[in-house]
């Protein structure tokens, strides 16, 4: 049997690029990073006819998360999207905008709650619930838009607060002349 070369490279070659659109879509989503580890752990410093110095206490590296699954990474993915498209405009992860701040909404409230709320929380006030009822009272009587999204989701945006840091994830760095 004959080996066919091309065809074995042309599969090589769609694998890699596959695999760099990954990494790539997960690096814009900020949930990997592709800066090499050398670049934050490296003791040694540039040369100083290499540009600026940067120290090593001058860099600082943000935690990223790393999704387990590729499932989870499209539910990360796919929740920041309905996030900037459906809630950003009233909330925030982890400050009061003009309603509260949804950093650890799944330990506050079970899910099948966020959902109904999400859904329609004029209905969950009107049922008398309590904590709906005083989400309602303590936002200034401000009653959340129902919106259309379906249980998944609502779990994929809160899968995607669940992951983000108190900071932005970023790479700071400071350059300093070299003296």
């Amino acid at each position: 049997m004959r080996t066919n070369f091309a065809g074995l490279a042309l599969a090589v070659g769609m694998g890699l690029i596959i695999i760099l659109l990954g990494v790539g879509t997960l690096s814009m989503a900020g949930l990997v990073s592709i800066m090499p580890a050398e670049f934050y752990e490296a003791e040694e410093q540039q040369p100083a006819d290499e540009g600026p110095v940067i120290p090593r206490d001058r860099v600082s590296v943000a935690s990223t998360y790393i999704p387990a699954s590729t499932a989870e990474a499209a539910a990360i993915i796919s929740g920041d999207a309905l996030f900037k498209a459906n809630c950003a405009q009233c909330h925030s992860v982890y400050q009061q905008v003009v309603g509260p701040k949804l950093a650890d909404i799944d330990k506050r409230r079970p899910m099948p709650w966020i959902v109904s709320w999400v859904q329609n929380s004029a209905k969950v006030i009107a049922s008398g619930d309590e904590y709906g009822v005083k989400l309602y009272n303590e936002n200034g009587k401000q009653q959340m838009p129902s919106f259309g999204l379906s249980r998944k989701e609502i779990e994929d945006i809160i899968a995607w607060i669940k992951v983000q840091p108190e900071s932005a994830p970023a790479i700071h760095i400071e350059a300093v002349a070299a003296n």
